[in-house]
């Protein structure tokens, strides 16, 4: 499935228009993007689910457990479409376990080793987010990130995330990826191709010049 990676709501409402993408995912610096902070969930939740979206997905912050717990927490009260978030840190698996035992959805986000699949699956997360395109400007491999992850960690949903182009975006799906999520930019370029804008104006010009001939 296609998410998007924003919250911005005027570049996120036409393309969730489209029917095309299952929800949206935020983190802290996606809502700093949008001028937004986590007491602003609520309202963009609400927002989101207006447009038709079932599954949204925010993060937990804090760093003590006290913290993470609290943050955990207050998500879980936005309903039982929103998934939680944790980052791959000790805390994270820790408060991400804790919510899995209590019959939460939780994804494990910003990973960048295929190990961390390991330990995600060992806290029962349903999803993990690999960071393909920050992975792969790290040095790292982005793509075999990915392709490792499903082939070693098979009960555990990948969702990739961090994608820069709609090439990066096919080729994280040809590595096994289940779920992708785009940012806005993405989403519109995988929406239009300029060659395959290209032929639809070369279709519909010749629609036209047939119906002026029909009409002689």
């Amino acid at each position: 499935m296609l998410y998007l990676d924003s919250a911005d709501r005027a570049q996120l409402a036409p393309l969730l228009a489209t029917g095309l993408f299952a929800g949206v995912t935020t983190n802290p610096t996606i809502l700093d993007r949008a001028g937004l902070g986590p007491a602003d969930l609520p309202d963009v939740i609400a927002w989101v689910r207006e447009q038709g979206v079932s599954r949204f997905y925010a993060q937990a912050t804090g760093r003590t457990l006290e913290e993470l717990r609290h943050s955990a927490g207050v998500i879980a009260e936005l309903g039982d479409d929103v998934v939680t978030k944790f980052v791959a840190t000790r805390l994270g698996l820790t408060v991400a376990k804790e919510q899995v035992d209590a019959g939460r959805q939780v994804l494990i986000t910003a990973v960048y080793h295929p190990a961390q699949a390991l330990v995600a699956a060992a806290a029962g997360a349903q999803e993990i987010a690999p960071y393909v395109g920050r992975a792969t400007e790290k040095g790292r491999d982005g793509i075999a990130l990915v392709s490792t992850i499903a082939r070693i960690a098979p009960s555990v949903r990948v969702l990739a995330a961090s994608l820069r182009s709609a090439d990066q975006v096919a080729e994280v799906a040809a590595a096994g990826a289940h779920d992708l999520t785009v940012s806005t930019a993405v989403a519109s370029a995988l929406l239009e191709d300029s060659l395959t804008v290209t032929a639809a104006d070369e279709f519909e010009e010749i629609v036209a010049a047939g119906a002026k001939v029909a009409q002689r």
